[in-house]
């Protein structure tokens, strides 16, 4: 085989298997999200059970992360501190990690990609300058992504358990109890992003924090739309006066209405989602596979074709 032929035939597996990895990692995410809402119907226990298992898994890579963090925060190699530190606050800090940590975690990954990807190619093993430039940068950019799926996983399952958690103060509230001690009640019973928000809430109250800039805390620590308008309702209410029952059992009410757009929405945009994914990944990678094996098959095999006085 010459040279030409082995570059193209190399390009085409490569492009090949870029689409098929592409085609992964939507079906895995798609399933990811699937299962982080089914386990919200779980029991507790096992919801526990299951979040401890993970930390143990991750707990010698944190303790290696800490211990790298003070050198990794000296390199921020165009890595943004700030916008970190405000993502992993909206993440809720998972594993109790901190900004030191992350950049530590991600020094971890992408120099041990480096150092892997390095041993890969020097001993000349197939597509190793691929894999020194494509898992040395998935190393260093997977914490980010990580960090950004659990920002937006938290936000919506503070979202989707907004309707229950209100209907449940609405109902302490009519009951005669104060809107702190209702709120202390429910976050007692409920668990999850939104309950601990509110602990938050409640501590910085406790604490002498005035009860706007409270709510402006929370605010700031979140992106939920659900969230922020119950914040904004609950400090116009305060204002104008309006009872603050009234106020949780009418965003219940529009929250549950706009939750069922939403999942029409949803809905609806699944069907193109799937065909546009279908069109540009799938379909391609079928076509190259089949359109490479029929030129390998010609090439080594020219007599099947009547080829053999080109070859």
């Amino acid at each position: 085989m010459s040279q030409h032929l082995s570059t193209l035939v190399t390009l085409l597996i490569v492009i090949v298997l870029i689409l098929l990895f592409v085609c992964f990692v939507y079906v895995w995410l798609y399933i990811a999200k699937k299962q982080n809402m089914l386990m919200q119907l779980k029991p507790l226990e096992r919801k526990k059970k299951r979040k401890k298992w993970r930390e143990q898994l991750w707990k010698p890579l944190m303790k290696a992360a800490e211990y790298v963090g003070p050198t990794a925060m000296k390199y921020k190699l165009m890595f943004n501190l700030e916008r970190d530190a405000e993502q992993l606050v909206r993440a809720g800090n998972p594993m109790g990690m901190r900004v030191e940590t992350f950049h530590g975690l991600r020094f971890i990954l992408g120099f041990g990609s480096l150092f892997f990807c390095t041993l890969y190619t020097y001993l000349g093993l197939p597509f190793g300058l691929l894999l020194l430039v494509t898992l040395t940068s998935a190393g260093f950019m997977f914490p980010t992504i990580w960090l950004w799926y659990r920002v937006k996983e938290r936000q919506e399952i503070i979202s989707a358990t907004m309707p229950d958690f209100l209907d449940t103060v609405s109902i302490t509230l009519q009951a005669g109890v104060s809107l702190d001690a209702a709120l202390r009640q429910v976050t007692e019973q409920m668990d999850g992003p939104l309950s601990e928000e509110i602990q938050r809430f409640n501590r910085e109250i406790d604490l002498g924090v005035p009860r706007r800039q409270a709510f402006l805390n929370l605010l700031s620590r979140n992106t939920s739309k659900e969230l922020e308008m119950l914040v904004n309702s609950l400090m116009q209410g305060a204002d104008l006066g309006v009872p603050v029952s009234t106020t949780f059992r009418v965003q219940a009410e529009d929250l549950r209405s706009m939750r069922g757009f939403r999942a029409k929405e949803k809905a609806a945009k699944a069907s193109p989602q799937v065909t546009l994914v279908t069109t540009f990944l799938v379909a391609p990678a079928v076509f190259f596979l089949i359109i490479g094996l029929l030129f390998l098959n010609m090439l080594y095999n020219p007599e099947a074709f009547g080829l053999d006085v080109w070859f």
